[in-house]
């Protein structure tokens, strides 16, 4: 847990607000031009002292600083563990991903370019881009659930527990009817009954784990080749309002996606937490390998 910030920490911040450094440099140049900068100088210096005091023990910016101080400390540590999650992927998969997100980009610039000059533009873009960032972060923790689905699968050798199961059941059988066991055999048939129920819960999670990879893997495609489609039909569409529907199209089928992966959590790590997508359309915003 970061620590929470302390009097230098609310000075420091006090002293850093653009105001205050703008006031105070005013106050520094204007002291020296008079002339008296014997008399100025200590004077505005009395003044930063009476303001950083004040401010700096003041409830509310206190407030102020300590929840500017956790956002911060939270994006570091969204930053960090999606990091994790893009180092976690084969190579072949973050090849994928950043290809989706420079057809998205693609499809940014298109629309961009579309609007120039409309009323609405920044409203709208804002809202296209958070529609694409969304459907990036989801593609993102598709591709990593996947991941860790065929983590799960080459790890489990179902032939194995078949084969536990079967020689339980056989065990079972050979015990006869359970009317005729004295206590200590009631023991060993309870004990294998429960054994054989594990085993049986095994092959079904296997099962299950075997059915969300097919589903995850079409979903992947499913986005993959809508993207490409917008992409495509955006170049002859000249209005970018069709291309921020169909974004929005796509990202609003993803709910039954993300229940899916909420399911799997156990396998991938993937809290439920609501966690804003990352600004991965930002050209600025670039994953390091």
């Amino acid at each position: 847990m970061a620590k929470p910030p302390g009097f230098l920490d609310y000075v420091k911040r006090a002293f850093t607000y653009h105001w205050n450094l703008l006031v105070l440099g005013a106050g520094v140049v204007g002291g020296i031009v008079s002339g008296r900068p014997d008399v100025v100088l200590p004077i505005v210096a009395a003044g930063e002292l009476v303001y950083l005091g004040g401010l700096a023990t003041h409830p509310k910016f206190q407030s102020y600083v300590q929840a500017s101080a956790h956002k911060e400390a939270k994006a570091q540590v969204d930053e960090a563990a999606l990091q994790r999650i893009f180092n976690t992927l084969d190579p072949r998969s973050r090849a994928r991903f950043e290809e989706l997100r420079n057809r998205c980009r693609n499809l940014q610039a298109i629309a961009k370019g579309l609007r120039q000059g409309t009323v609405e533009r920044s409203e709208v873009e804002s809202l296209h881009n958070e529609g694409i960032n969304k459907l990036l972060w989801v593609f993102l923790k598709l591709l990593y659930t996947k991941h860790s689905l065929e983590e799960f699968l080459r790890r489990t050798d179902e032939e194995e527990i078949s084969r536990a199961v079967k020689g339980i059941e056989e065990k079972i059988a050979e015990r006869g009817p359970d009317a005729e066991d004295t206590a200590a055999e009631t023991k060993k048939r309870r004990t294998l009954v429960d054994t054989l129920g594990s085993a049986r819960m095994r092959l079904d999670n296997l099962s299950k784990a075997k059915e969300n990879y097919e589903f995850v893997q079409l979903e992947l495609d499913r986005i993959d080749s809508k993207i490409t489609s917008i992409a495509e039909l955006s170049v002859n569409r000249q209005d970018p309002g069709f291309i921020t529907s169909e974004v929005d199209g796509v990202t609003s089928t993803m709910e039954q996606t993300e229940r899916a992966m909420s399911d799997l959590q156990f396998l991938s790590g993937l809290g439920e937490q609501e966690v804003a997508p990352p600004p991965f359309i930002d050209e600025r915003v670039e994953m390091k390998r």
